[in-house]
């Protein structure tokens, strides 16, 4: 007959621990839940305008024809990397999506035909013509890699430069956030 020295746990004891072990960790996670203020991202300083650009036409190689574009523009002396684009929010999330991984150097602009954005689950592109793009949201990878993001509010009707007026005319300033 050997003994064993140390503690020696009836049921009830063991219930005990094997309940604080759970409960312990799981309600801290709920109390800083609640408790923690949610961390607002980087407001990202871009400018987005509704734009035409060429591309080579598939069908008729060496020819190029204009389409619909959305053109960023980071007017910043920082280089953005990962770049996507969300158009047309519908309740907290964009509909269509594009992406840049290669990002936007500083005070240079991207421009993305609007053939290249698809659904969340990829399964649909967008239809050009067909619908109108109301609200635009930019994400960007930041040189601290901070995620950065910018809310667009297009105007109805876009603003077209003249000749003799500056450029920065045709451009959309983002939304501010409370």
């Amino acid at each position: 007959m050997s003994k064993h020295p140390g503690i020696r746990l009836n049921r009830l004891w063991l219930t005990v621990l094997i309940l604080g072990a759970i409960l312990i960790p799981v309600g801290s996670a709920i109390g800083l839940f609640f408790l923690s203020k949610p961390i607002p991202e980087p407001q990202l300083d871009a400018r987005v305008r509704l734009d035409g650009m060429w591309i080579e036409d598939r069908k008729n190689p060496g020819q190029q024809k204009l389409v619909p574009a959305i053109t960023i523009w980071n007017p910043t002396s920082e280089s953005w990397k990962q770049l996507t684009i969300g158009i047309n929010k519908t309740g907290r999330n964009n509909q269509f999506y594009a992406s840049e991984p290669a990002g936007i150097p500083a005070g240079k602009t991207v421009s993305i035909p609007l053939s290249v954005f698809v659904a969340r689950n990829g399964s649909v592109t967008f239809p050009v013509g067909n619908r109108s793009i109301r609200e635009v949201t930019v994400f960007a990878k930041l040189p601290n890699s901070a995620r950065g993001v910018s809310e667009f509010l297009l105007p109805d009707k876009p603003t077209v430069p003249k000749s003799d007026e500056p450029q920065e005319l045709s451009w959309v300033s983002p939304q501010t956030r409370p």
